[in-house]
This record gives C-alpha cells, structure tokens and sequence, in this order.
C-alpha cells in the first residue's frame, strides 16, 4: 500500500467525512453535496479504495453485544524483541480489533473483544502467550464506551 496520507485534497477530506458519517450514502448525494459530478465521487471513491487509504465498512455499536467485552491489554515487549514483528504477530490474534505501539512504561496496545466470562483470560493466556517475546501484560475492561463503533467478524 502506498503512502497517500498527505495526498487528500480538499474533495477528498470531503468525500471520506461524509462517508465515515454515512457508509451507505450514494455517490449522487455525495456529488449533490459537494457540487461534483457523480462520476468524480465515483472515480475518487474508487481510487481511495484501491489504493489502500479508505476501506468503507460496516460498524457494530459494542452496546448491542452485552456477551462480549471491549478490552485494552498493555503489553511490554522483551527488549531483545523485533517490536514490529510482535506487533503484527498480534493484529492477526482472533479477536483484535487494533495495535498500537505506543511509548511509556509498555510497548504496545492491543484493543480486543472478548467473551464476557473468560474470554480475557484465554485471550491472555493462550493467544497472546502463544506470539512469544512478551514480558508482561496488564489488561483493562471497558466499561463504559462513548465514542465506539468496531468491525466485528461475525460467524
């Protein structure tokens, strides 16, 4: 994937605003809105997608999931660690959400969705354990959430 982050022009910004708002908006509103023709929306949406830089998507409220938890579980790295190669070794972990290498006493952050009853403990004990080079661990359970929407894979 190429680095387009400081590519966005103006009707770019636009375009990706009103769809994070409204996933399910059409091009022609999109194009109503800004003052565009339909098939610059398209052509633009289609870029943004295939470079890389958007992916539009449906989102799950974490209020509608009473069965799971959202949790964020800090993680300290051994220092004679590949800190990028432990970080993507855990994005592909079932139930993570995003991974952050962060700076501070730990390494990376991991937000992940669990099973309400033991599902931190085995995320913690099987999965994470099983990525290796992990010192340490400490976890935190969201209780309450403001501002969350997640992709869920849904079986």
């Amino acid at each position: 994937m190429k680095d387009t982050r400081d590519n966005f022009d103006a009707t770019d910004r636009k375009i990706i605003t009103l769809l994070r708002d409204d996933g399910r908006i059409t091009n022609n509103e999109i194009a109503r809105i800004l003052g565009v023709s339909e098939g610059t929306v398209r052509n633009r949406i289609r870029k943004l997608t295939d470079d890389g830089s958007i992916k539009i998507t449906g989102l799950v409220n974490p209020d509608f999931l009473p069965e799971k938890n959202l949790v964020l579980v800090e993680v300290k790295v051994a220092v004679s660690k590949d800190l990028k190669c432990i970080a993507e070794k855990i994005s592909i972990l079932p139930g993570v959400i995003s991974v952050y290498v962060i700076t501070g006493r730990m390494d990376v952050m991991v937000e992940a969705f669990v099973e309400s009853k033991f599902g931190l403990i085995e995320f913690v004990g099987k999965h994470l354990a099983s990525v290796g080079g992990i010192v340490s661990t400490e976890t935190h359970v969201i209780m309450k959430h403001y501002k969350k929407w997640i992709s869920l894979n849904i079986p």
